[in-house]
């Protein structure tokens, strides 16, 4: 299969790389298949790339990367929704909002992405009764992290 993309181009994949988000993405509910693309091994972001629309791609990144105490509350049912058995069987990604400032970048922490990559489903899901919000800086986390780091030296 292949798609033309307004970000990268043509993309080659097999159906075996599809995730069905039976829900979509909240603010995009009619968009269910997605396929994860990642540009550089190296690097911790990766994208979610619808493959019905083909201008529509998410910047990902695994949240504890930047916020180690991340603790998002998920309640079974929504595992369930996925097919999953625990937490631990999923991962879990967090939406990146790029502004012209890349200094300026957020980090979604109040809905993050349920993956079970064995069953190739996933969830977007919004934390009940959180403080995490949907701008968390990347930056100034990175360096409040620093500056924790260096004071213990």
């Amino acid at each position: 299969m292949q798609i033309l993309t307004s970000r990268f181009g043509k993309i080659s994949f097999s159906s075996k790389e599809v995730y069905n988000f039976s829900k979509g993405i909240y603010g995009f509910p009619q968009e269910k298949k997605f396929i994860f693309l990642k540009l550089k091994e190296d690097e911790p972001f990766l994208w979610l790339q619808s493959i019905q629309r083909p201008d529509l791609a998410f910047l990902l990144v695994d949240p504890f990367i930047f916020f180690r105490g991340y603790k998002p509350e998920i309640a079974q049912k929504e595992l369930q929704e996925i097919k999953a058995a625990n937490l631990k069987s999923v991962e879990i990604y967090v939406i990146v909002t790029l502004p012209a400032d890349i200094k300026q970048a957020q980090l979604n922490l109040l809905a993050p992405l349920l993956i079970n990559p064995g069953k190739k489903l996933g969830r977007q899901v919004v934390l009940k009764s959180s403080d995490y919000k949907t701008q968390h800086s990347i930056f100034s986390q990175l360096k409040k992290r620093t500056q924790k780091n260096s004071r213990k030296r």
